[in-house]
This record gives structure tokens, sequence and C-alpha cells, in this order.
């Protein structure tokens, strides 16, 4: 069976190493069936190898399980390999925002028994790479968040020991401004992955574009406070452009400009020592998100190809970049969404 597996550490399928380069099509499961598979095929010429989408708890069970049986029957053909979140830190496309209350007891009520069941339902398709128990988590509470990834991955190994399960962690400098998963409390973060019942590491990199401002911007737009995230997005904006003539300098030569002490540079180390860890334990660790953003008189296509030849060379198992903007669909709000023709498919059919 072609399953994903964790051979000494890294990705395999029939004991043979599987390297991928995939993208976050989130809004896969959410949209008409018709579009989805349009969605599906660009991806395919565009030489992706794997997809990364939300399937949260916001339909019926039977519903979903209609879609995910058609996405993994219109994947097939094409050898794309799938990973799944199941849930969202910020409840977008979600029929619940996750707070405390909820890592302590909420998930018993509907979550535990709806990612039991469609991990079960799906244990034989080999489509499946990793399940995600959720997107992005923050907690105040290191240890109630760790009892309900011990128990929710234990609960989904009783069913289904086929697929790789993970964290969708961001990693590396951490979940936003400090709290339990950064990098002051790495402690954590390698507790969480040591647990049996985890297979592979997942981390998030905005490292290259990211700024303290687009944090903040991001921050704030999920509170609500649009006037706050707007401010905060257009100083951002303004420091882009002396940025992007310095990465300008650099490509010239083959090089990646990281000026020590900026965000760019600390996440950069902090990525590189999580994927030291990952080693260390024998877990396979992937980029369930990377972006670059498209900005004017810069060459993305060059960057990405150089950052990602770098990631490789350091053996992590694969890359998902955010977002491909297919079909109108799957769009990012802060310039890190892409389409076909910008010259990145190049890059992906290269390194894949």
């Amino acid at each position: 069976m072609d399953f994903v597996k964790n051979t000494n550490g890294g990705f395999t399928i029939n004991n043979k190493p599987f390297r991928f380069i995939g993208a976050n099509v989130y809004e896969l499961a959410n949209i008409n069936s018709d579009i989805a598979v349009k969605i599906i095929e660009e991806s395919a010429e565009f030489g992706f190898t794997a997809l990364r989408f939300w399937l949260f708890e916001n339909k019926p069970l039977n519903e979903q399980i209609k879609i995910l049986s058609k996405i993994c029957d219109t994947v097939k053909p094409f050898g794309i390999k799938l990973i799944i979140s199941l849930a969202d830190k910020w409840g977008y496309l979600q029929n619940y925002k996750i707070n405390e209350a909820w890592y302590h007891s909420g998930y018993k009520n509907e979550y535990l028994n709806y990612i039991t069941d469609l991990t079960g339902v799906f244990k034989h398709r080999t489509e499946i790479m990793v399940w995600e128990l959720i997107n992005e988590p923050e907690t105040d509470d290191f240890i109630t968040f760790y009892n309900f990834a011990k128990e929710a991955s234990e609960e989904i190994k009783n069913v289904n020991e086929n697929h790789l399960l993970s964290v969708g962690t961001v990693g590396g400098v951490g979940d936003k401004f400090g709290g339990y998963f950064s990098v002051f409390k790495k402690s954590n973060f390698r507790k969480l992955y040591s647990l049996k019942s985890l297979d592979a590491i997942s981390l998030h990199d905005y490292s290259y574009d990211s700024s303290i401002f687009e944090r903040l911007d991001i921050l704030y737009r999920f509170k609500g406070e649009l006037k706050k995230a707007e401010r905060y997005s257009k100083i951002g904006s303004s420091i882009e452009m002396p940025f992007a003539a310095l990465d300008r300098y650099f490509l010239k030569n083959k090089k990646l400009f990281r000026f020590p002490f900026t965000l760019r540079w600390l996440w950069n180390i902090y990525n590189n020592r999580d994927i030291n860890f990952a080693k260390k334990i024998g877990k396979p660790l992937y980029i369930g998100e990377i972006g670059y953003k498209n900005i004017p008189g810069r060459s993305r296509p060059n960057i990405m190809e150089l950052d990602l030849f770098s990631k490789f060379k350091k053996n992590i198992g694969g890359v998902m970049l955010w977002s491909f903007e297919s079909q109108g669909w799957n769009k990012d709000g802060h310039d890190y969404g892409f389409k076909q023709g910008e010259g990145i498919e190049e890059v992906v059919r290269k390194l894949k």
C-alpha cells in the first residue's frame, strides 16, 4: 500500500524517500466540488505533489465524508498526497472558537467524536499523508494543551494507524508574541512532539518577509479590531521597500539577505534548531505553511528557489507554499498568495 510513512526520520512511500513541494488550498473542502476538482487539476499542472486544506467541524459528518472521498478520488490519479487540518485556533470555517476551556474539556463534546469517526472512515485511503489536530494552536496553559493533544492523537491512533499525525504548530519563533510554544518555551514544543502518538513535526515559516507589524496586523484582524490592524499593515508596508532593495542586491550574487537581529534572521535560527530536534528524535519535519511576498521589483521565484534549496539540504521532508490562489479561491491578504504564470511553477518542478 502506498501510505506515507516515517522511515528513520524521513517521509517514505514503499520504503523510498518522498520529498514533496505542495500548496495550501485551505478552502478546498468548503467550495463547490466542480471548482475543487479544477483546483486539484491546476495543482497537478503546477507540479505540486501535496495539498493542505481545512476540514473543520462545520458540516454533518456524512457530508464531510462525501467531500473528502471526492477529493481523495480526484487526487489519486495525480499521486498527490493530502495534509488535512481538523480544527483551527481562530474558528475560521468552523462552528466554534477555541479557548483554554475548550482545551481543558470542551473538545470532548463534539470534536473528539468527529476526528475519530472521520479518520477511522478514511484509514485505508493512501492519498492522505498527515492529519493535523489543530492549525496554529496557542495556549496559556501548556499542560492542559499537552493533555488534549495526547488524548486526541491516541484516540485517532486507536482507529487509524495507517496515517501520520501532527499538530499544525508554527514552531520557529513560535506562536504569536511569546506564549507557551515560543522561543522562550522551546521545552514545551519538544515535549509535545516527543509524544509517541505524534509522528511528524510541523513548522510554519514566514520568516523571509514577516515583520512585527505584520504579526500585529494579523493579531488584531483576527480579534476584529480592524482599524488597529490597518494601522500596523501600513507601517509594515512602508518598511518593505528598503528591504526589497537589499534583496535585489544580494540576489544578483545568488544570495539571501538576513540582517542580524531581524525577525527574518531570528526565525531562521529557531527553525534550524527545530530541524535538529526532529533529527534527534527520529521524526520527519515538514513546513506546513511557507510564504514569500510578491513585492514589486523583486524576484519572488529566485528567493523561493534559494531558500527552499537551502532547506532541502537540511533534510526537511517537504514544504507547503502559502497559498495557491486557484480559481479565485484560497486568497491571502498579505501578498503571500500566488497564481499560475509567475515563474513559481519552474521552481517547483526544479526542486521536487
